[in-house]
């Protein structure tokens, strides 16, 4: 193997090693070149600025435009966070308002149908129960009559076919029994939502009295809660159309943290550049407001390793160069061979030729005797 090569090899090591070197230093300047200029516009932007102001001025640009997009990014991320966390607890909160709605409605069914069995039980007030009296005395009545077979029922006897008939009039009269008590407990609660809407709670006393003072506590209650509630809907409901539209908020804020990861890959290539633009040294009079006297340690650091890549380079141009030679030469001596070879193929051909045209002038004249021959003997 051509102990050129391996040189070249490690040139080339040599070469990227201090390419990444510089390239490490450089970009390590421009960051800190950024974190000089802040805000400020410390170079020219105007057509007649000079190349090197505009186009430090261009990279600051780009920078900034990296940073207010990794900034706007971040921001939309708290915002769909926030609004992820206010559903959260819009959920939270509609799910108690609704588990507290519910336990109040039942507890106020419950004092209406309370009320509704004190009203009826109460002499007077004919003008609302009267006919609710004679509803509840039928109810009452076929309670009565079911529960009364139900026991019948269960006190026969009989062998099994006697049995398998009781037991399935028994689940016939337990259906009817609970269809009339059921019937009977709405009767009460309708009675009571009458007699509280007539406003007859002064004619109470006692226990009855407190249930209806308390069913008008859990009304305000109720109506209250159903406006909060519908708000508390209202805005849920703007939550989940934006997102219905926008897309899934996960997912979202998924996208953006990688689209920030990859802005942020940027950063290093565009730190390179301003670092870059700073070590050529006709670009330092452009940069001068945000250069500092330490920078000039790295410039010269920057020079010294530019200076070996150069040499690197050339050294390997050169190795290269004296390979292509000698490949040249190479190739010239095998095409000289190669003629030789032709040549005496040719002289060989040339030879076998004219022994084949010896040949046939022999094989001519040998003829040209034995036609003589034949002519003087005819």
């Amino acid at each position: 193997m051509d102990q050129r090569k391996s040189t070249i090899r490690e040139l080339e090591d040599k070469k990227r090693a201090d390419t990444e070197t510089r390239n490490r230093l450089l970009e390590g300047l421009g960051k800190v070149l950024f974190q000089r200029i802040g805000d400020r516009e410390p170079f020219p932007e105007n057509p007649g600025a000079v190349p090197e102001g505009m186009a430090a001025g261009e990279i600051t640009a780009e920078y900034r435009k990296l940073q207010k997009e990794i900034s706007d990014s971040q921001e939309l991320i708290k915002s769909l966070e926030a609004q992820t966390l206010r559903l959260r607890e819009l959920e939270q909160q509609i799910s108690a308002g609704e588990e507290e709605k519910s336990r109040l409605e039942k507890e106020l069914a419950e004092i209406h149908v309370r009320l509704g069995k004190a009203m009826l039980e109460k002499p007077g007030l004919d003008d609302i129960a009267g006919p609710l009296r004679d509803q509840e005395e039928v109810l009452n009545a076929r309670i009565g009559e079911q529960e009364k077979k139900i026991r019948d029922l269960e006190d026969r006897e009989g062998g099994i076919l006697a049995w398998l008939g009781k037991n399935a009039q028994i689940a016939v009269s337990r259906t009817l029994l609970s269809k009339n008590k059921s019937a009977l407990e709405r009767l009460h609660y309708e009675a009571g939502e009458k007699f509280l809407s007539a406003g007859a709670g002064d004619t109470l006393e006692g226990d009855a009295a407190a249930d209806a003072g308390k069913a008008g506590e859990i009304k305000g209650r109720l109506s209250s809660m159903a406006g909060d509630l519908s708000g508390l809907k209202g805005e849920r409901r703007k939550i989940a159309e934006h997102f219905g539209v926008e897309g899934s908020p996960a997912r979202r804020i998924q996208g953006l943290e990688k689209r920030i990861a990859f802005v942020q890959e940027e950063f290093p290539a565009v730190f390179l550049r301003l670092g870059s633009l700073a070590a050529e040294s006709g670009s330092r009079e452009a940069l001068a407001s945000v250069l500092k006297e330490e920078d000039h340690q790295i410039f010269e650091k920057a020079e010294l390793l530019k200076s070996q890549i150069d040499k690197g380079e050339l050294a390997i141009q050169k190795i290269k160069a004296a390979i292509s030679i000698d490949n040249e030469k190479a190739e010239i001596e095998r095409t000289k061979r190669a003629i030789l070879n032709q040549q005496q193929k040719i002289a060989a051909a040339s030879n076998a030729i004219s022994d084949m045209e010896r040949q046939i002038a022999e094989s001519e004249k040998r003829i040209d005797d034995l036609q003589a021959f034949l002519r003087e003997n005819e």
